[in-house]
C-alpha cells in the first residue's frame, strides 16, 4: 500500500518541538522539553600521517555513552533561542522563479500521459521549489505569478498587503521583513527565520484565487473577455489580457476578483475553444496571517538553534571536537543555565606547574583520566584547588587493560604526566573531594551530534553556534 507522511506534517512537528521547549519554561508538564547544547571530546581524533582525521558521527547507543564520558560542558537552550527557518532563496536577476501552486505533483490538466505539475527543474514538491525570494533588504516575497515562466529582472521591494505586478510581469506578495535581532541570531547562508509576530495589515483572505496558470491557450479567444471562476467558493473573476494574434490562443490572464471560500475551482472562458486554465487556490490558513501559517505556507520544517558559549560560562580553556544537543537530561546543578560535564577532584594544595592539555592523570590505585582544567577558586573565603577531568573508554584514559573503570578516592595520591617531569598531587580527604558531572550519565536523549575539527578556547573567547534541526 502506497503511503506518505506529508511535508506539512514536518512543519507541524517542528513547531510542536519548539512549543514544547517553551512549555518547559513555564510548567512541569510531562510533554515539555528541556534542551541543552553540549561540547565534548578534548582528546584527538584518530591520527593519519600525523594529522587528525575527523570521523562521521555514528548513531547508536555505544557511541552515545562514549559522548557522555567525553562531555565537558552544557548550556541551556531557551525557546527564545529557537526559531523556525526556511531556505534563504536570495533574489537574483535573470533567474526564473517558481510561482506558488496548490497542485505541484498532481497530474497536469488535459493530459493522459501521467505528466505531473512541476517546475522547470522537474521539482514536484512545493516546499522544494523557489516560490519565494529574499531581497537585499531582507524582506520575503511570495511569487504569485512568474509571467508564464519568464525570467525575473526586477527585484521586489514594495511593502503592501495586496499582490503587486512589476514591469517584468512577475506578481509578488510581500510576506514579512526579518528584523535585525532575528537576523543576527538565526540567519545563516542557507536559512532565514520565520518571525514571531506578523503585520496584521498584511494578511489576505483564505481560499481565494490570485493566479490562473495557462496549461493550453486554445484558439479563437479575444482580449478583454471576462469570465467567472466556478467552484465551491464565490466571487472569483478573471479577464483575458492577451492572445496570440494568429490563432487567438490565450497568452495572458488577470484576476479581477480573487473571491473567497474555494477548495476547488475551474474555469472555461467563452468565445474560443479548447483553452485549459488552472485556477490556483491560496493556502487554507490565509496568506501571511500568523507565524504558524507562514511556517506552513513557506515550508518551515527546520528549526535554527542559537547557542552562545560566553567567556564567563565555563572555566575550561581546553579545546573540544564534538558539539551536540541533548533532550531532557537529568541535571544535578543549582545553576539553571550551565552544567559541568566533567568529573572533578579537589586537591589538598596548589599546583604551580602548567599542566599540559589532555595530560593523563593516574591514581595510586591505577585509576586514569584525561586532564581538562586546573582552577583555583575562592569558596567561603578560602582558596580551593580543583582538577576537572574525564574518563573515557580508552585504556590509560579511563579504563585499564582489563576494561575496568577504576575510581579516584579522597586522600589518594595522583600523578599528572608532564614529559620527564611528572606532576604529583594529593586529593583532599574531604568526603566531597571526588565529584561526578552535573549531568547524570545516560539520561535524556542525544538528538544531534556534530563532529568537528578541534575548536580552541580561551578565557576571553565566545563561541556562537547556529544549529539546524530538520524534521
Amino acid at each position: 500500500m502506497a503511503a506518505i507522511l506529508t511535508d506539512r506534517f514536518r512543519v507541524v512537528l517542528a513547531e510542536n518541538f519548539r512549543s514544547r521547549v517553551e512549555l518547559g519554561e513555564t510548567s512541569s508538564d510531562a510533554s515539555a522539553i528541556d534542551l541543552w547544547l553540549f561540547f565534548a571530546k578534548a582528546t584527538q581524533w584518530p591520527l593519519d600521517g600525523g594529522s587528525e582525521v575527523r570521523p562521521n558521527p555514528i548513531d547508536n547507543q555505544k557511541e552515545s555513552f562514549e559522548i557522555y564520558d567525553q562531555m565537558i560542558g552544557l548550556k541551556k537552550i531557551s525557546s527564545s533561542n529557537i526559531r523556525a527557518v526556511i531556505r534563504n532563496n536570495v533574489w537574483e536577476s535573470g533567474k526564473i522563479y517558481d510561482a506558488y501552486r496548490d497542485d505541484y505533483g498532481s497530474k497536469v490538466l488535459g493530459t493522459s500521459t501521467g505528466e505531473l505539475v512541476s517546475t522547470v527543474s522537474a521539482e514536484t514538491k512545493l516546499y522544494e521549489t523557489s516560490f519565494y525570494v529574499v531581497n537585499d533588504q531582507f524582506r520575503v516575497y511570495k511569487c504569485i505569478s512568474n509571467n508564464e515562466g519568464a525570467a525575473s529582472t526586477v527585484q521586489p521591494s514594495t511593502i503592501t498587503s495586496a499582490p503587486f505586478t512589476l514591469s517584468d510581469g512577475y506578481i509578488w506578495k510581500y510576506m514579512y521583513s526579518i528584523n535585525a535581532n532575528d537576523f543576527e541570531k538565526f540567519k545563516t547562508d542557507d536559512y532565514i527565520p520565520i518571525p514571531l509576530s506578523t503585520e496584521t495589515n498584511n494578511q489576505l483572505l483564505t481560499d481565494s484565487i490570485y493566479n490562473i496558470e495557462i496549461e493550453s491557450g486554445g484558439t479563437g479567444y479575444t482580449t478583454g473577455a471576462i469570465f467567472n471562476i466556478q467552484g465551491d467558493g464565490v466571487g472569483a473573476q478573471a479577464t483575458i489580457t492577451s492572445v496570440d494574434g494568429a490563432d487567438g490562443a490565450i497568452t495572458g490572464v488577470k484576476i479581477i476578483n480573487p473571491g473567497n471560500g474555494y477548495t476547488y475551482a475551474q474555469c472555461a472562458p467563452q468565445g474560443g475553444n479548447n483553452a485549459i486554465l488552472r485556477p490556483i487556490i491560496s493556502p487554507k490558513e490565509k496568506i501571511a496571517f500568523s507565524p504558524e501559517s507562514i511556517a506552513l505556507e513557506l515550508g518551515a520544517y527546520r528549526l535554527a538553534l542559537s547557542a552562545v558559549l560566553d567567556k564567563n560560562d565555563f572555566v575550561f580553556e581546553n579545546d573540544f571536537r564534538i558539539v551536540g544537543i541533548i533532550y531532557n537530561p537529568t541535571i544535578n546543578s543549582t545553576n539553571s543555565v550551565t552544567a559541568i560535564g566533567t568529573k572533578k577532584l579537589k586537591l589538598d594544595g596548589a599546583i604551580s606547574t602548567q599542566i599540559p592539555d589532555d595530560a593523563v592523570i593516574t591514581g595510586s590505585n591505577g585509576a586514569t583520566g584525561t586532564f581538562i582544567e586546573y582552577t583555583e577558586e575562592i569558596i567561603g573565603g578560602t582558596t580551593q584547588y580543583f582538577i576537572y577531568f574525564t574518563q573515557e573508554n580508552i585504556v590509560g584514559r579511563g579504563i585499564n587493560s582489563s576494561g575496568q573503570r577504576l575510581s579516584f578516592s579522597p586522600g589518594m595520591n595522583i600523578t599528572i604526566e608532564n614529559g620527564a617531569n611528572d606532576i604529583s598531587a594529593t586529593i583532599s580527604t574531604d568526603t566531597d573531594s571526588v565529584s561526578n558531572p552535573d549531568i547524570s550519565r545516560g539520561t535524556g536523549e542525544i538528538i544531534y551530534i556534530d563532529n568537528r575539527d578541534a575548536i580552541s578556547r580561551a578565557a576571553d573567547q565566545t563561541e556562537d553556534f547556529k544549529i539546524i534541526l530538520e524534521f
